[in-house]
Formats: C-alpha cells, structure tokens, sequence
C-alpha cells in the first residue's frame, strides 16, 4: 500500500456535517444573485423607486461584493476563518431584514450594500474553510464536487424562489428568505465548523493595497455595469475602466513592493492558481452571457413566467450537479485536471453553439434542453477542478485570499460577460431591425431581430469559453498539479518555494518540499540566508552588455550513473530570486544562465530521487557543473499483537522525520501490512495507533537502498467495564459518575453510566487501580488489570441505612 499524498494530522471530526453548513451559506450568496432580480419590479413599485435609479438596486450589491472580496478574504486569514465565516451569516442575515423592512430608497440601498459587503466577506471564507477542512485527495474531490454543484446549480433555483416568494407572498421575502438561511447556517456553524489550521496570520493589513484594490475592482465593476447601459464609448465609461486599471496596476506595484502584502504575488504567479483563476473568470462570462440572453428568450419570445422559466434552467442544473459529483469529484484523482477541465469547457461550448440556432417559433425540448444538459454537464465537470486548482498548494494562512481571488474572477467575469455580450447583442438586433425594417417593425420582426441578437452574442460566448479551454490547456501543469495535491495534505505546512528550499538547504526535505521550487516566487527580503549570506559578498557585476547570461550547463545522473530525465534543475540568486530554470532531456543534460558573476544557488530535484541544493560559483566563463541523485526509498512491514503475534489490520501508521513533521500515514491492510514510498535516506520514527492495543512507535533508520521492512508490536490495551446498582433493590442505577484512580492517586478518567447502568474504561496500561463510584454516598474498590480484559467490574451503591 502506497501512499501519494502525506498527511499531517487526524481528519477534522465531523467534516462532512461542516460541509452542509458551509454550503448552505454558499448556496444564500448564490441564491442572492438572481433572486431579487425577480423581486425588483414589485420592489420599485411599493417604494416609487425612479426607472433610472431602479439598477442601483441590483449595482449596489455587485459594487460592494465585487470590491471587498479580496478584503474579505485576507481578513479571514487575519481572524480565523471560521470567526469570519459566522461574521459574515449574521452580518448577511442582519442587512436581509433591513431590506426586507426597507421604507423607502435609499434604506434599501444600504441594505443591498451591507449584504454585499458581508457577502464578500462570507464568500472567501466559505470557500477557504472548505479547502482546508478536506486534504485528502479523494475526499477533496467529492467535497469541491457538491460545493461546485450548489454554486452552478443555485443560480436557477434562485430563478423559482425568487418567483414563488414575489407571486404568493411579497417581495420583501426575497430579503427575508435569507434570515432563517442563515439562522440555521450560524447554529449548524458554529458547532460543527472547525478552522483545522493552528495560528492564524500575523502580518499587518495591508491598507494601502486595502485601498487600490477596493477602489479598482468597484471602478473595474461599476465600469463594465454602465456601459452595458451607457455604451463603451460613453466619457463616464472609458474613465471608469482606465481609473480602474491604473488602481490595479499600481496595487500590483505595491504588493510586489511591501512585506505584508494583502495578495502576496506567488498566489496568482502559480500556473496552475492563474490558469484556474483566468479559466473561471472566461468560463464565467461566456455562462453568464447565455443565462442572461436564455431568460430574455424564455420570458420575451417564448412569454415563460419567471417561476417557468426557473423550472426552466432546472436541467441546466441537473447536468452541473451531474458533471461535478459523478464525473469530476470521480476521475480528479485518477487524471490530470486539465484533462477534465478542457473536454468539459469544449463540451459546455458545444450546448452554447446549439443555442445559436434558436428560432422565434424553437421548441423547448428540441432546442433548449439539450444544449442546457451540454452546457451543465461541462461547465459541472470543468469548474470543480478549476476551484480545486485555485486553493490547492496554496499557503494556509494566504487560503483565505486565494480563495477571494476565485470569488473575484467570477465577479469581474460576470459583470464583463453581461456587459460586453449585453452591448454586442444589442447592436446585432439594432442592425436586423434596421435592415429588414420596412416602415415601424412589426412585433415579429422585433422577436425575430431579438432572437438574431441573442445568436450573435452566444457566438462570442462560444469564443470565450473556447478561450478559456486554450488557457488550461496552455497554463495548467499536471506536474504542477502533483506537486499542490502533495502540499494540500499537509494545510498547516507553508507553501513550497524558494524560501522553504534555501532555508534548509543543509538538510534537504523531501522530493515533495522542493517539487514547487522552480515556481517564479517573491524575493526573500528577509530570513536566515538573506541574513548569513548579504554581508558576505558584494552585489553581483554585470555579465556584460548585450550578454545573455554566462552559461551554467552540465548532466544529471542517479545513483547508478543513469541519465536523469524531467529533473528540474532552478538557479536562484542569494536574495532567493529565481533567475532561470531548466529540465532535463533523455540524455540528463540541463543548461541554464546567469544574468552576472557571483555565487547562486542551484536546486535540482526529480521524481524518485532525493533533492539536492549546491552553491555554484559564476565567473566570466560558462559553468560545467554536473549533478548527481542519489535514489528514493520504501519503508514497508507489519503490525503484529504483542499478546497473541496476530496481525493487526486497519491499525494507523505514521511516519514522522527527526524534527517531529508528519511525513506519510496510512493504514494496515487486512494481512496487517504497510508500505509507504519515496522516502529519502535518513531516520525516521514510526508509530502506530490501533483499536484495543496500545500505541507503539520505533525508530528506523532507511538507507536509501531499496526497501528497509520493519516489525511493530502493540501491546494489548486493557479495559475496566462493568454496571452500577443501587438501593436494597439492586436496581441499575444511570447517570452515576464513576472515576478511575491510579496507584499514585492520579485521576485517569471519569465516566457517567448509561441507562443500563454500564460504564467503561478503555485503552489502559496494566496496573492497578480504584475505580470510585458516586451519585449515593461514594463507593471505592481496587480492581488489578493485567494483559487480559478483567471480568466486568460492578459496584453497588445504597445509603448507610439501606
């Protein structure tokens, strides 16, 4: 029994009840999305809201959201994440009621601002909290699997709440509806959700890249919002985008700059997180696009109502639900994610080119359904895997933040989808209109002009999610992919990087620490090399001028003297910036190049070998240097019973190295055998916990030849069973509370007895102890354990006059 994926510590308990909880308040930011859209004509009516101001409505929520969910995500590495994730249920709860109770305008407004604001805040923790609650690989999938399934599919759902509450109680209960969500949310929370990751962060906030980002990402969203109005030409507009992307540019010069950065640069500098994060936002785009022309189909052309045209989209969610659980959350552990993510997004692009060939008089199940199952179906199995991506490998006390960021490239890709496919829509009716117009257009011509702009539009989806497509297959790296599922098992481990590599240059961790190393990271401006080693050599003299770099070039060979083929070899200078990066061919040979003379650092690692960090020195001439691998190692054996020598199956085993780190766990299987892989040379302690034996551990030392086999033996666990009675009756007596006492006093344990009296002790060293019982006047008894369980141990409890 192999292990791929080490992990670091007990699963937390009552993972699976959490997940219902966090989902649940995933599924009100969702519902929340489309379900007042129903509720806003009646909305504008009751309160003599303005048709100009009528939008604000829905633009007050999507400017507060999209701008403080970066905010919201580092505050929730600041916090703790589950502290924010039940600030933001009450806070969302909280501003439903008061929009609910709205008297006029601008109450509402505010409302719709603050469920924005803790929105963004609730969001990201959701999310983040699920990423390192499930670490294990299959159960992660399963996990992202229904999350993804509830953010596709509640879109539609909020489509039907948002007509039935509107039709047959008031459209206040849009509002309302969100208070016992959250009710119900906050309770099941606050008992059942864990923050499993010990320590929260403590950097500074980051105020002044709080300030630029806020402020970029509400000008980026209002920008895209007016001129879906307005037009893209409109003076308002074009300020509105270029203000926008001067605040982000000079929010990425800040946080490449400061120390504490609210979004540290090796979040999105990752691949696989940018390619996840740009594949999310287009895929986005293109959904929202189609699920707005869809429902002006189904409403205007087709005359749905809005609680039909909710029953509508069902199939849509049925195939999302299907594509996330039953294909991605079942094969994300046997193949690469791009491998799910590219057919699933050409598949979506496949149900979108069906709906281009809508007609005025298409019927619903010959034109519609299919493409909605398509289009679920891909979108289920392609954006599970992107939001795995997105959070995985990622330091634990940055998961918060980078969760926001996939938070916002859904937010930013919606308001752009609406926007852009909205104005392109717009202009192809105009155009049909216009062109087959003889005199004022007939209510035909103006459903037919519609139904061609709606075409036209989705062509520009299929672009995009087709783009999308090209983007991971472009970025996503199924090596890079090993690498964060391997670090996703350990949440409470920092992200691997250049950092983590130089620091314990001296003693090399293993393969799976220094996998990431030739990911471009941040430059350690602080730490113990930067530290050692800066006054030490003078800065580096230019290579020359139109100079390239001096070559650094050489072979990789292993232990046998084999060429190495994929390793992967990163030249990094003493700030710890990556300064080039190579991988070796059939033949081993590697070359790279420095940018100047002086020392650097090269760190070569490779599947099934042991890593290795060397300082090399550059001077004017090129650098032969070559490189050799010593080879990986396997720790296998078995768990034996002290007592009888059978075999104990299910027992867990873990294997830690000499600082006390969790390298690898597993469990016997049922010959009560064990066998972990790629372990590099070095002693380790393995220790192994079973079901009625005491825990053993031993140390190993494994020499990095081939498999070293090892024996444990568990001693047996002894156990104190037996009942209360009471009274001259003798009768069972419940909720006595017994304590166990060793010989030198201390107290063991304490139990209180059931309704059949029974109490038990489990998991004892032998010896001898007291066990006392009270709940009458206290009765005391010595009882002698050995290796075997005693008989059961009963004590009778009565008053002195009984």
């Amino acid at each position: 029994m192999s292990m791929t994926a080490p992990v670091s510590g007990p699963p937390v308990p009552r993972r699976w009840i959490a997940l219902v909880f966090i989902a649940l308040a995933q599924l009100m930011v969702v519902l929340d999305a489309t379900i007042v859209n129903i509720a806003l004509p009646s909305a504008q009516h009751a309160l003599g809201i303005s048709d100009a101001d009528r939008q604000w409505m829905i633009t007050a929520y999507t400017l507060a959201f999209g701008g403080l969910l970066l905010f919201g995500g580092r505050v929730g590495d600041l916090i703790g994440r589950k502290y924010a994730f039940l600030i933001g249920l009450v806070g969302f709860a909280a501003a439903s009621a008061v929009g609910g109770a709205a008297t006029g305008e601008g109450m509402l407004l505010a409302a719709r601002a603050l469920q924005g604001a803790f929105g963004a805040l609730l969001a990201p923790s959701a999310l983040s909290l699920l990423a390192v609650t499930f670490t294990t690989p299959a159960e992660r999938a399963k996990a992202f699997g229904i999350y993804g399934a509830i953010a596709g599919g509640g879109a539609a759902v909020g489509l039907i709440a948002g007509g039935l509450l509107t039709e047959y109680l008031d459209w206040r209960w849009a509002l309302y509806v969100n208070v016992p969500v959250a009710v119900v949310g906050l309770a099941g929370g606050a008992v059942f959700v864990r923050d499993p990751v010990a320590g929260r962060s403590r950097a500074r906030l980051d105020l002044p890249g709080v300030v630029l980002v806020t402020a970029g990402l509400v000008a980026l969203v209002y920008g895209f919002t007016r001129a879906e109005s307005e037009g893209w030409g409109e003076r308002g507009v074009v300020g509105l985008l270029v203000g926008a992307g001067v605040l982000l540019v000079a929010f990425a010069v800040v946080e490449a700059l400061t120390r504490t950065p609210l979004l540290p640069m090796r979040v999105i500098l990752d691949r696989n997180r940018g390619g996840a994060y740009l594949s999310v936002g287009l895929s986005v785009i293109g959904m929202f696009g189609l699920f707005l022309f869809l429902t002006y189909y189904l409403q205007t052309v087709k005359r749905y109502s809005p609680v039909e045209t909710g029953l509508a989209f069902l199939p849509m969610t049925a195939g999302m639900v299907t594509g996330s659980t039953q294909i991605s959350a079942r094969l994300m552990n046997q193949v690469p994610a791009r491998l799910l993510m590219v057919p699933g997004l050409l598949v979506a692009a496949c149900g979108v080119v069906l709906l281009t060939r809508l007609r005025v008089d298409s019927a619903y199940a010959t034109s519609v359904l299919p493409a909605q199952l398509l289009l679920g179906v891909g979108l289920g199995a392609a954006l599970m895997p992107a939001m795995n991506l997105a959070t995985a490998g990622v330091d634990a006390h940055d998961a918060g933040v980078a969760s926001a960021m996939v938070n916002t490239s859904q937010q930013v890709g919606g308001s752009l989808g609406t926007a852009l496919l909205n104005t392109i829509g717009a202009t192809a009716t105009t155009s049909y209109i216009a062109a087959h117009a003889q005199g004022p257009p007939s209510p035909a011509l103006a459903a037919a002009g519609l139904v061609h702009g709606f075409t036209v539009a989705l062509w520009w989806a299929v672009g995009v999610i087709c783009l999308a497509a090209v983007v991971v297959s472009v970025l996503v790296d199924s090596r890079g992919e090993r690498r964060a599922a391997r670090v996703v098992a350990e949440p409470g481990v920092r992200e691997p990087g250049v950092r983590e590599a130089v620091v314990t240059a001296e003693t090399p961790p293993p393969a799976r620490q220094l996998a990431s190393v030739g990911a471009r990271g941040e430059p350690v401006d602080d730490g113990p090399l930067a530290a050692r080693t800066s006054p030490v050599y003078a800065p580096m003299a230019s290579a020359g001028p139109g100079s390239f770099g001096t070559p650094v070039h050489g072979r990789v060979r292993g232990g046998d003297g084999a060429p190495v083929c994929g390793a992967a070899l990163t030249l990094i200078d003493l700030g710890g910036r990556q300064v080039d990066r190579a991988t070796t061919g059939v033949d081993g040979v590697y070359a790279l190049r420095a940018p100047g003379v002086g020392p650097y650092m090269l760190i070569t690692a490779a599947d099934g070998h042991q890593p290795q960090a060397a300082t090399v020195a550059v001077a004017h001439e090129p650098l032969h240097y070559d490189v050799t691998l010593s080879g990986t190692s396997g720790l296998a054996g078995v768990v034996r019973s002290a007592a009888t020598g059978a075999r104990v199956d299910g027992a867990i085993v873990v294997v830690t190295d000499a600082h006390g780190e969790v390298i690898a766990s597993a469990r016997t299987d049922a010959a009560g055998e064990f066998e972990f892989d790629d372990l590099v040379s070095g002693t380790f302690v393995v220790a192994v916990t079973a079901n009625g034996h005491r825990p053993g551990a031993l140390p190993v030392a494994v020499d990095g030849q081939g498999t070293t086999h090892c024996e444990v033996e568990l001693p047996a666990g002894a156990r104190v069973h037996g009942t209360v009675r009471a009274g001259s009756d003798n009768l069972l007596l419940s909720d006595a509370r017994v304590t166990l006492v060793d010989a030198a006093g201390n107290v063991v344990a304490t139990a209180t007895t059931g309704p059949d009296g029974a109490y038990a002790f489990e998991d004892l060293d032998p010896g001898t102890y007291t066990v006392i019982a009270s709940g009458y006047p206290p009765v005391a008894a010595a009882v002698m354990i050995g290796e075997t369980a005693p008989e059961p141990f009963g004590l009778t409890l009565s008053h002195p006059d009984e």
